[in-house]
């Protein structure tokens, strides 16, 4: 059985408490924007340079990537990869994705060349 949103975000809100109020905030079906709460939490950890945590939130999304649903697949993809791709440290990608384990880097990996494949079509 596929981990669906309200288990992923329960257990995500049990393994980084700070982001229950943020997550919280929200309408359950509002998968999208939750997902975002981590992804900024995540993009502030590589501001930080908390390695530590930047791994913890890593190896929270590897120990699920393969076991959400499809809805939450396309939030890890859409709203988190792409958050990393593109936000503030995008620049800090190479050395941030050292961190990564290997399923979840796998899948940020093929969503760059997705993103960037869709980016020079348009231009």
């Amino acid at each position: 059985m596929k981990i669906n949103a309200a288990s992923y975000f329960y257990e995500l809100i049990q393994e980084f408490p700070i982001l229950e109020k943020d997550i919280n905030s929200e309408d359950p079906d509002m998968i999208h924007t939750r997902m975002e709460y981590f992804s900024d939490y995540t993009n502030s950890q590589i501001g930080s340079n908390n390695n530590e945590e930047l791994k913890r939130c890593f190896s929270f999304q590897e120990s699920r990537v393969e076991h959400i649903d499809d809805k939450l697949l396309n939030a890890l993809k859409v709203s988190y990869c792409e958050s990393l791709l593109l936000g503030k440290y995008s620049s800090q990608m190479e050395r941030v994705m050292g961190f990564m384990e290997p399923k979840f880097r796998e899948l940020y990996l093929q969503y760059e060349i997705y993103y960037r494949n869709i980016f020079n079509k348009n231009n």
